[in-house]
């Protein structure tokens, strides 16, 4: 995947998906474990035009999505979101079911 000179930002298309995940942890858990696997990914901040809690996201191209989704909650990672870039440039989201769990419960003893 290319970046721009400079900021290092990869020129995004509607061939990626950006997976945001309910915390930072989260996402670089996922991070690893895709890196593990020698799947295909970028780690890169947020876009701007993705509004969402969450600053880190996973660059994923399309056809590596049902394996990605497949491989994380098997690993106790869960997707917040899936946002793909229609050809107009306008960011869709794709939310995923709740997670199995709360992150604001406390630890259980």
């Amino acid at each position: 995947m290319p970046s721009e000179s400079g900021a290092a930002r990869l020129a995004l298309t509607d061939k990626h998906f950006v997976l945001l995940f309910h915390t930072t942890h989260e996402t670089m858990h996922a991070e690893s474990i895709l890196k593990n696997r020698r799947m295909r990914f970028k780690l890169i901040p947020r876009p701007r035009d993705i509004q969402d809690d969450c600053g880190l996201g996973l660059v994923i191209v399309k056809e590596d999505r049902p394996k990605v989704e497949a491989l994380l909650p098997a690993e106790d990672v869960y997707i917040k979101a899936a946002f793909h870039i229609e050809k107009d440039g306008q960011w869709i989201r794709e939310s995923y079911p709740p997670v199995p769990f709360s992150y604001d419960s406390p630890p259980s003893a």
